[in-house]
């Protein structure tokens, strides 16, 4: 046990961030430790409880489909309270000051001549007080104070301590794999490194998709994890891994759980496991009486796995299932690694393939395009040109053949490396492979998977975090940007990859963990979220990014609209009120 919060804080922060590291002894050596010191530190139920209505080390954030909600994940970092926190929050009312501001920031604003002090006091705020602290030209927004049709903070329960990660995943209303006739679903996954365990929630859905009702009113911010009270802590019901004769397989989800992502229609889950260099999967499967299940731990995977996104899938596999091919298809994930100069691919193979569920590890990727090739951590893919191809074979005479065009299109990948700091740039390659003897009943295909790098942007000190979104331009059209956190140099790199540069960087606060963007066209003084044609009246688009904060615990929001020249690519918002770590106050 770590006796005192300095020594425990650190390692924690090493635990969290995974920093730097200068050899594969040294980073499993600290890793571990940190692993091992912090999750034996953490009883539930000893300590006070957490706040509920603010902010405490915020490390996941997650924007709902149709606009209604922001989930945060809290991690309770320096062990103060019995718990973490998941909370939903009015991202209509924040989106509303948000815009309400950026316009009143705007030079010809509706305050221009009162300066900043009118814009700021346009959604009730004062001047920034502390822009060393966090930048932005007004004070913060303090979310524990708002009630009534103001209040933020919509709903919140209590989890273990240490969440590194927040996952939002739906169940498909159309294409593959969706059942006309079901419910409408959503949950939550958060990888809790405390219990260890994987905390789910039932959510609500807020999707607007043709012929069908989202959630309205208060039923949008449903956050249920079995919790006896609003605010209460989650059952144990809802922690998965953690009870292992409730489990498909007989043990306990390993120590660590850190990245995590879906497979296609959130039947998979897969979880990365830094300090046990492992990676465990679990079956999420949508009917009433099921709950997740961990379904199967892969082991001895290279050192120091850490994040992890799903492999798009090529919409032609379900054209060619429902044409009577037999499908063999196992959804794939692209995994880093912190000490191996590789990118991992597993595969993930279903009960339906015959046998248990499991995960399997395919050949990896080696990372060649830079001197050392160690030392990843964020990744994602960015399959907009393919989903445009193949949103266009709807009205093709053969849709089938339009859509195995469409598996041609690479699909760009990014991975933030530190070894040296930059943004890697490579391309997935798919290729369709179809057997067909002339025999209906045997007729097959399948699909295998590629990935090399060709090029990086050099980025400032230690990128984490990347997330694919999307800019306003000055004609108001949506332009593709990769955003990089930087923990440490508290900066968020934007990528265009249409120009192949990056943007000026964006300067944020203290820590940098998560990000979330809030991207669409609003209709209404409400400025709510609406499906509408861009150019027609009352249809204005915007775009949003939330970025959490970890060491001073609040939300910045970013103007990502062009079109607002003094205020692009700035924070304008604080959301909830900063408060330094304890032990540097």
């Amino acid at each position: 046990m770590l006796t005192s919060l300095r020594a425990r804080m650190k390692l924690a922060r090493t635990l969290l961030q995974t920093p730097r590291i200068v050899g594969v002894g040294l980073a499993a050596s600290i890793v571990g430790v940190g692993g091992l010191g912090v999750a034996g530190c953490f009883v539930e139920g000893e300590g006070l409880p957490p706040p509920v209505e603010g902010l405490y080390y915020p490390t996941g954030l997650a924007v709902s489909p149709g606009g209604r909600v922001l989930y945060v994940a809290n991690s309770d970092f320096d062990l103060q309270f019995n718990g973490g926190t998941v909370q939903a929050l009015d991202l209509q009312r924040l989106r509303r000051r948000a815009l309400t501001l950026q316009s009143a920031l705007a030079p010809g604003g509706p305050n221009a001549s009162a300066g900043v002090r009118g814009a700021c006091g346009s959604v009730g705020l004062a001047t920034n007080a502390a822009p060393s602290l966090y930048p932005g030209p007004c004070g913060p927004l303090d979310i524990s104070a708002l009630e009534g049709d103001d209040e933020v903070v919509r709903s919140s329960a209590v989890i273990g301590a240490f969440a590194s990660n927040l996952l939002l995943v739906h169940r498909p209303l159309s294409g593959e794999g969706a059942d006309p006739g079901a419910e409408r679903q959503a949950r939550l996954f958060v990888p809790v490194r405390g219990d260890p365990s994987v905390t789910f929630f039932d959510v609500a859905d807020d999707r607007s998709d043709a012929g069908a009702q989202r959630c309205e009113g208060d039923a949008c911010f449903q956050l249920d994890c079995g919790a006896s009270a609003a605010g209460g802590r989650c059952s144990r019901d809802h922690r998965i891994g953690e009870d292992p004769g409730r489990e498909l397989i007989r043990r306990k989800l390993p120590l660590e759980p850190f990245g995590i992502a879906a497979g296609p229609g959130g039947t998979s889950i897969v979880v990365s496991h830094q300090t046990e260099n492992a990676a465990s999967v679990i079956v999420n499967r949508w009917e009433a009486t099921e709950r997740p299940q961990l379904a199967h731990v892969l082991t001895d995977l290279a050192y120091g796995p850490t994040e992890l996104a799903a492999v798009p899938r090529p919409s032609v596999l379900g054209a060619l299932q429902q044409g009577g091919w037999a499908i063999d298809d196992q959804p794939a994930f692209a995994l880093t690694y912190l000490a191996a100069p590789e990118l991992g691919l597993l595969r993930y193979q279903d009960a339906a393939s015959g046998g248990a569920p499991r995960l399997n590890e395919s050949t990896p990727t080696p990372i060649t395009a830079l001197a050392s090739g160690t030392d990843s951590r964020g990744i994602a893919f960015d399959a907009s040109e393919r989903k445009a191809c193949e949103d266009g074979c709807a009205d093709d005479a053969d849709v089938v053949a339009c859509l195995e065009r469409c598996v041609e299109i690479p699909i760009p990948v990014y991975v933030a490396h530190r070894g040296p700091n930059s943004l890697l740039i490579g391309e997935l390659t798919t290729t369709l492979v179809k057997r067909d003897s002339g025999d209906p009943a045997a007729k097959r295909a399948s699909v295998f998977y590629s990935i090399a790098f060709h090029d990086a942007a050099v980025l400032g000190a230690y990128p984490s975090r990347i997330e694919v979104g999307e800019v306003i331009d000055l004609e108001g059209a949506r332009r593709r940007r990769i955003f990089a956190l930087a923990f440490d140099s508290g900066l968020a790199f934007s990528y265009d990859p249409e120009a192949r540069r990056l943007d000026p960087p964006i300067k944020t606060g203290r820590g940098p963990q998560a990000l979330a963007f809030d991207t669409g066209s609003t209709c209404g003084d409400e400025k709510e979220r609406c499906d509408c044609e861009q150019g027609s009246a009352g249809c204005e688009p915007y775009s949003l990014m939330y970025i959490a904060h970890f060491t001073d615990s609040y939300l910045g929001v970013v103007n990502l609209d062009m079109r607002k020249t003094n205020t692009f690519g700035t924070m304008i918002l604080t959301v909830g009120t900063p408060v330094p770590p304890r032990e540097s106050q």
